[in-house]
């Protein structure tokens, strides 16, 4: 193992079983976590009467409020998610007891604990990689240099935290010879967003390596037996699999990130703010264990490591190139995590206390700067910007839905819809981005039902005679191209004796101006 202690690198791979685990070193970070989390929760619950949240949490939360009392999704809701979010949502709704406040505060509760969830993997990981147990809490910080990292779970609930941990555990599990169980997490974090391919190819990957056909054959049953569990309520119970499909594949495929790459690299820089050269620190380990894994001279434990290469190499791509909403740091939340190991292996790398010290002072001193800020709650002023309180009034129009003529005009915001418990009239309610790109490509979409398979292959025909500049228009231009243009409007739905049953709502978040 002479080679090993060369590279500045473990003498053997942690995670066998008897290792020691690096205890304290593990807890600091997610105390650190758990305490600003939950700092910022109890400043929000006191300063208001119904607790903001971001829109993309309204969504999440009421489809799986919406699918729990009877909605179909897919069917009565349109989203390009993968079902596992909505039934996430759908399940805490049903503990809730009715109670929409409860239910808000619930997937809270789980954001939080999973944040802090994956903060514990990292620094496990980071043990496994480098056997250092003060690098491992340095990687387990890192996961603060996104200011939005500790803040967002606040605001209710988002598919990018879950599918993280699923996919950390995955690896995790698999290195505790659990590849069963790992293969169901990898499994369910491709079911909560469908960016998280890598984690299933990681782990049979790990699985292949050992030449083992049994060792490959539970980790892929363990996965198809978890996505089964997952698909099932969409055979059996909402019938809408051609609706899913449409949604969940066809619809991400069709319509990409249109931003260029300086545009997404501009994105980065301004959500990481002064945390950025750390980020480079982090690329820079993921690098040098790239190098490492081509050294003839190290042995197969070394080659283990190749996971973290591919994870890192993965996301990063796809906030490059695929898929980032640059006016949001959520995307950056699964790439986080690589950067945070890179981080740790660049601090076991070093060599000399003098060098660790350096790094070290540079990350608690953008970790002061984030934290002084209280995640923009503002005790100096406000790294991130967070959702204030809106009034019920001004949720109850929808400015996307007054522009689009293919929805009618009095469609509310989700959230609105959310915290009365209304049944929304028309499945195209949350008017993202690429929904309304989608509704101009297929020109208001059928006339019943939420998505067909015949029409999105006929629009996709259409697209390919016309060329893609028919979608690849701002929302605005895709809303206003003038009363000339003839479009079908999708007529509403005699759903008038559904609009006139309310679900049960909190007294607390069913109305009023928030504060």
């Amino acid at each position: 193992m002479a080679e090993r202690q060369e590279f500045g690198l473990p003498d053997r791979f942690p995670g066998s079983a008897g290792d020691a685990i690096p205890g304290a070193w593990v807890s600091v970070p997610v105390f650190v976590t758990a305490l600003l989390q939950v700092t910022l929760l109890a400043r929000v619950l006191l300063a208001y009467t119904r607790p903001p949240m971001t829109p993309d949490a309204g969504v999440f939360q009421q489809i799986g409020w919406y699918i729990a009392h009877g909605g179909r999704l897919y069917v009565d809701t349109w989203d390009p998610k993968p079902p596992l979010p909505f039934e996430t949502t759908a399940a805490l709704a049903l503990v809730s007891g009715g109670n929409v406040y409860v239910h808000h505060l619930l997937s809270v509760a789980l954001m939080v604990l999973v944040a802090c969830g994956i903060v514990a993997l990292v620094c496990l990981l980071c043990f496994d990689l480098t056997g250092d147990r003060y690098a491992s809490a340095l990687a387990g910080l890192s996961m603060l240099l996104l200011p939005g990292f500790f803040v967002r779970p606040v605001y209710g609930f988002k598919a990018k935290y879950p599918l993280l941990l699923a996919g950390l555990l995955a690896v995790y599990l698999y290195r505790r010879d659990r590849p069963a169980l790992a293969g169901a997490a990898a499994a369910a974090s491709v079911g909560y967003w469908q960016g998280a391919l890598v984690f299933p190819c990681i782990v049979v990957g790990l699985a292949a390596r050992t030449r083992d056909p049994r060792q490959v054959t539970r980790v892929v049953a363990g996965g198809v037996g978890f996505a089964a569990l997952v698909v099932l309520p969409v055979v059996v119970l909402w019938r809408s699999v051609p609706e899913m499909i449409v949604q969940a594949v066809i619809v991400p495929l069709a319509l990409p990130e249109e931003a260029s790459l300086l545009e997404h690299v501009y994105g980065g820089v301004i959500h990481f703010k002064w945390a950025s050269p750390l980020v480079l620190v982090g690329a820079w380990g993921l690098a040098d264990r790239a190098l490492d894994l081509y050294r003839r001279d190290l042995g197969p434990v070394v080659r283990e490591d190749w996971w973290v290469v591919v994870g890192g190499a993965w996301f990063g791509l796809l906030v490059l190139f695929v898929d980032f909403e640059i006016g949001g740091y959520t995307d950056l939340i699964p790439g986080l995590a690589f950067v945070a190991l890179g981080v740790g292996m660049a601090a076991a790398r070093l060599s000399g206390d003098r060098s660790r010290r350096v790094l070290s002072a540079a990350l608690v001193g953008v970790l002061l700067v984030n934290v002084v800020g209280l995640g923009s709650m503002g005790l100096v002023f406000s790294p991130v910007e967070t959702p204030g309180p809106v009034a019920m009034d001004e949720l109850r129009t929808n400015e996307r839905a007054v522009e689009s003529p293919y929805v009618p005009d009095d469609t509310p915001d989700v959230r609105y819809l959310y915290w009365t418990g209304r049944e929304p009239e028309t499945c195209h309610y949350r008017l993202s981005l690429m929904e309304a790109r989608w509704l101009r490509m297929t020109n208001g979409g059928p006339s019943e039902g939420c998505s067909d398979l015949g029409t999105a292959l006929s629009a996709l025909r259409d697209r390919g005679d016309r060329g893609t500049d028919a979608v690849s228009t701002p929302i605005a231009t895709a809303y206003r191209n003038g009363p000339e243009r003839s479009v079908r409007v999708r007529p509403p739905r005699d759903n008038h004796a559904r609009h006139e049953r309310h679900w049960p709502t909190a007294t607390a978040g069913g109305g009023g101006n928030g504060r």
